[in-house]
Parts: C-alpha cells; structure tokens; sequence
C-alpha cells in the first residue's frame, strides 16, 4: 500500500511539472505520426482528439490516433493535470438524440435489440467527437432493402443493421445529401467546400480528393461494411462536422 501511495504522489508531481512548464497557454507546433507540423493553441480534449485554434482563427480537432507519441503525451498529461487541478469533468455532449418510433413495443426483439444496440453505439460516437443538435427517429423497416434516412430525423431500418449503418444514416440526417446546400458544393464529382477539404487533407496530405455525388461521399463516407474500422469511423464523424460547416449547417 505505501509503495502505491508513493508511486501515485510521484506521477502527480510528474504531471503537475508538465503542466507548468508547457500549460497549453502559448501556442505550440503539434506533428503528426507521419511528421506534419501544425502549429496551434490549446482549447480543449477528450479521450478521442484535440481541439486547436491555429493562426487564422480556426478550430480544428485533430484526433488522438494521429498524433505523434509526444503529443498524445502531453494531451494526456494536459488533461491529468487539469484533473488534479479539481476542474470539473468533460461531460458526454447529449446534445444528439434518438428515439424508437411508435409501436416499437411491438418488434421482433432480436431486430429491436439490434437497432437499439446499433444506434446507441453510433450516437454515443457522434456525441463525443462533436456537437450535433438533432431529434432522431430510429424505424424498423423490414421492407427497407437496406436502410435509409432523411434531414428530418428518420431513419429506416431494413436489411442492414449495424453501428456502420447507424452512422452512415445519422449523416444523412445531419445533411449529408440531404440539406439544400449539399449540391452547391460539388463540381465535377468532387467536394469544393474549403472545411471538409481541410479536414480530408488533414488525414490523407494536402494533395487528398473529396469526392462526393448526389447522396453520398468517400472516402470516409462508411458507405459499406468493409470502410469501417475505429479509425474511419472517427474520420467519418469528423467529416460530417466539416462537410455541415461548408453547407451552413449550425
């Protein structure tokens, strides 16, 4: 017991040295896994990414995953330290929601669990990389030949059910080929929107193509099963954020 007691006083003092020395208060040259510097200002983090104010003003979350071991280092002693410091927890945003649509009581339970299950995953996912103000109606459609969604909230459960799907679909009613804005952005099969492009261009270099049609865009875009993975269904989200700022979407 007092070996662990002098072991936890002696990585707090770790942290809390850190944090005087680099406190996020000036900014700093963050680089990626593959050597990309990006200098910016410390807001704010969570267990998934980063959020950094560069030179011009701009917000930009920069995920976990792709950062140099350094950075991931210094996020999370910057949120250590801001533990030990007593400030208060993130809380998990809610600020997106869902719910069964009526007569849900009356589902097969095997396809209620797995939309349930589906949805919960996705939302959660959506909830804490971003801010997405939005109702959503989750229905069970057995004559759906896979599933689809509209900008009002609804989403159609048929032959495909799954996290991927769940998230494919609630960018459908976050405005991916939905919103009115959505074709004012593509010229010649390819995204023109400056915030996805930077985003794209953050994950692939700077020479990185968004391309996109009528309903849907890739990469990133989840539009089948063997596109997701934990990484790419980050990207995805973080797409969606990106994609809805360059359509004028709050």
């Amino acid at each position: 017991m007092k070996t662990k007691v002098l072991l936890s006083s002696f990585l707090l003092a770790g942290v809390l040295i850190a944090s005087e020395a680099d406190d996020g208060s000036k900014p700093r040259t963050w680089v990626s896994n593959d050597g990309r510097p990006i200098e910016g200002l410390y807001l704010r983090a969570n267990s998934q990414a980063v959020v950094i104010k560069r030179g011009d003003g701009k917000e930009v979350a920069l995920p976990l995953r792709f950062l140099s071991a350094a950075d991931r280092e210094w996020v999370q002693l910057k949120l250590a330290s801001e533990t030990a410091s007593s400030a208060p927890e993130e809380k998990v945003r809610t600020h997106l929601k869902y719910k069964l649509s009526g007569g849900s009581e009356k589902w097969p339970e095997e396809r209620r669990k797995r939309i349930t299950d589906a949805m919960d995953a996705a939302v959660e996912l959506y909830n804490k990389t971003g801010v997405f103000k939005k109702e959503l109606t989750a229905n069970n459609s057995p004559g759906t030949p896979t599933a689809d969604a509209n900008y009002d909230g609804w989403i159609n459960f048929g032959g495909s059910i799954n996290r991927r799907v769940a998230l494919h679909e609630i960018g459908h009613t976050l405005g991916i080929g939905t919103h009115s804005n959505w074709q004012a952005n593509i010229k010649d099969g390819k995204w023109t929107g400056k915030h996805a492009l930077e985003q794209v261009r953050q994950f692939d270099g700077k020479d990185a193509v968004l391309h996109a049609d009528r309903m849907h865009f890739w990469p990133y875009g989840l539009n089948f099963d063997n596109e997701s993975s934990k990484e790419n269904d980050l990207r995805h989200v973080l797409m969606v954020a990106a994609m809805r700022k360059d359509m004028g979407i709050d």
